[in-house]
C-alpha cells in the first residue's frame, strides 16, 4: 500500500479515496496520513464499529454506505470521478498492479530469511483471499524469484468467490457475502489472480473453510502466540489448525509452510470471546 500511495503522491495527487471492509482502508489511512494526504474511506454497513473508530483516529474521513463492499466501492469511484482530474486517486483494496508489486516483496523476505536459515526454500505459502490482491502479489513474487512453491488460497464458505472462480475456470460473482469473515467481503475477485494461478510454476490449491474452522483457528492462534487476528485471517490459519484441511492440503508439502498472518485490525478481546461463544461453545 505504501508503494501505491507514494506513487500517487509523486504524480501530484493530494487526496486518496478508497473502499474497504477494514484492513486495506486502515493501510490507506496510515500511509496517506504519513504522506500528508487527505484520506476518505467508504466502508459497508457490515464494518465493525471498532474499525470505523480506528479509521477516524488515523484522520480518515469515513462514510458508511451499502450492504457490502461492492456498494461501498461504487460510491468511492463516483467520488473520485466527481473531482477534477488528478486531484484525487481511487485506491483499490486489491486491484492495482502497484499494490501487487508491493505485496510481492513479502516473498522476497520469506525466500531471503529461509535461505539464511540453511538454504531452505518455502514448501508452501498460504494466504487468505478476498479480492485477490495479496494472492496476486505472492504469485508475482514466486515468479520473480523462480520459486516452485505450492500456493494455497483460502477463503470461508460464505465468501468464496475465488474458489468458485478457480473451479469454474472463469470469474464468478457471488450474490452476497454470508460469512463471519466480512473483511473477505468482495463478491468477485480480480481476473488477474486466476490468470497468475493458472500460470504458476508450482502446485496451487483453492479452498474454503467453514466459519467455525476460521474462528477455531483464531482462538488457537491467540492461545499459541498471544496475538489476536480476525476470521479473515483465520481462513488461512485454518489450513494448519484444522486436521481436515491440514491433511488434505499440506500432507504432501516438502519444506517449510509459511502462512501469511494478516488481518488483525478488526478484533479485540470482546469480539474474540463473542465469536468463541457463537461458534465453539
Amino acid at each position: 500500500m505504501a508503494h501505491l500511495c507514494a506513487t500517487f503522491q509523486k504524480a501530484g495527487t493530494t487526496e486518496l479515496i478508497s473502499s474497504s471492509g477494514g484492513n486495506a482502508g486502515l493501510a490507506v489511512a496510515t500511509v496517506g496520513g504519513r504522506l500528508g494526504l487527505d484520506v476518505s474511506v467508504i466502508v459497508p454497513e457490515t464494518t465493525k464499529p471498532l474499525v470505523v473508530a480506528k479509521l477516524e483516529s488515523l484522520g480518515a474521513k469515513v462514510t458508511i454506505h451499502g450492504v457490502n463492499w461492492n456498494a461501498a466501492d461504487g460510491l468511492a469511484r463516483e467520488r473520485v470521478d466527481a473531482k477534477p482530474v488528478g486531484a484525487a486517486e481511487y485506491v483499490s483494496p486489491y486491484d492495482n498492479p502497484l499494490l501487487w508489486t508491493g505485496h510481492s516483496t513479502l516473498v522476497d523476505e520469506i525466500a531471503d530469511q529461509l535461505e539464511d536459515e540453511g538454504g531452505l526454500s518455502p514448501g508452501a505459502i498460504v494466504v487468505s483471499v478476498g479480492g485477490g490482491g495479496l494472492l496476486c502479489g505472492v504469485l508475482e513474487g514466486c515468479a520473480r524469484r523462480k520459486l516452485s512453491t505450492k500456493v494455497i488460497a483460502s477463503e470461508t464458505d460464505g465468501a468464496s468467490c475465488f474458489k468458485q472462480s478457480w473451479e469454474d475456470g472463469t470469474p464468478v460473482t457471488l450474490p452476497g457475502i454470508d460469512s463471519i469473515a466480512t473483511s473477505l467481503g468482495a463478491t468477485s475477485c480480480t481476473p488477474v489472480a486466476l490468470e497468475r494461478a493458472r500460470s504458476h510454476d508450482g502446485g496451487f490449491d483453492a479452498l474454503a473453510c467453514t466459519d467455525r474452522e476460521a474462528v477455531d483457528a483464531c482462538v488457537r492462534f491467540a492461545r499459541d502466540h498471544r496475538m489476536l487476528v480476525e476470521p479473515a485471517c483465520g481462513a488461512a490459519l485454518a489450513v494448519a489448525y484444522s486436521e481436515r484441511l491440514r491433511d488434505k492440503y499440506l500432507g504432501d508439502v516438502d519444506g517449510p509452510v509459511v502462512i501469511e498472518v494478516c488481518g488483525g485490525s478488526g478484533v479485540d478481546i470482546d469480539l474474540m470471546q463473542g465469536w468463541k461463544n457463537d461458534y465453539l461453545d
